[in-house]
């Protein structure tokens, strides 16, 4: 299955496609540990050293000592999984849950720590569309939209599709799932985009998805 959702920030308006099918959230569930990092207590300058984890990431083989802002940019830019674990040890997965219970989010959770065993973590296309788009209206976005900018530049197919527009990206994939979630600027026009699969499709055809969800939306 593909499921797909497109949220215009402007307007309010969700439009979707299977986008309450709740999957495994891969690591797209990293944009609500970021934002719980960042409306938590925890001091950004405050040097951590990851933990070797495996999977996607840079922080357990680094010798910089990392801040824990360091280690929130890591977790979007290179979806770095010590990084996202260090932070939700940190915070603690109830604290994670309250964050996107605040956002509005009614069929994500976090429930395990990354590349560790338990029932998966879980979101939807329109919450990831919806839940991306409420994050902008938040102080931390630019930093945010810096680090999914970096991401974008990495593993999106967006960019080639769309080349006259601005993409700020995070993806997730396990075995069983491929997600991108999008937001993408163009003149005058911000849209949020997400597409997941389940079996995973391939990154470019979850970014063609999006590419024509978003040129359909044009005045």
């Amino acid at each position: 299955m593909v499921a797909w959702a497109i949220f215009d920030p402007y307007r309010r308006q969700l439009k979707h496609e299977h986008g309450n099918e709740v999957m495994a959230a891969a690591s797209t569930i990293k944009l609500f540990v970021y934002s719980a990092f960042r409306r938590s207590g925890l001091n950004p300058a405050q040097p951590a050293a990851a933990r070797t984890t495996g999977g996607s990431g840079v922080a357990e083989f680094l010798e910089t000592r990392l801040t824990l802002a360091d280690h929130a940019f890591l977790m979007l830019a290179v979806s770095d999984n010590a990084s996202t674990n260090l932070l939700l040890d940190r915070l603690g997965l109830d604290a994670v849950n309250a964050e996107i219970e605040r956002i509005g989010l009614e069929r994500t959770r976090v429930r395990r720590m990354m590349m560790a065993d338990g029932p998966d973590n879980e979101t939807a296309a329109a919450d990831l569309a919806v839940g991306l788009a409420r994050l902008l209206d938040e102080p931390f976005a630019d930093d945010m939209l810096q680090a999914l900018l970096v991401a974008a530049d990495l593993s999106s197919f967006l960019p080639h599709l769309l080349p006259d527009a601005t993409i700020a990206a995070k993806s997730g994939n396990t075995k069983t799932v491929r997600h991108e979630v999008a937001y993408i600027t163009h003149g005058d026009r911000r849209r949020v985009t997400a597409v997941c699969s389940s079996p995973p499709e391939t990154p470019d055809v979850l970014a063609r998805v999006a590419a024509d969800q978003f040129v359909a939306t044009r005045p």
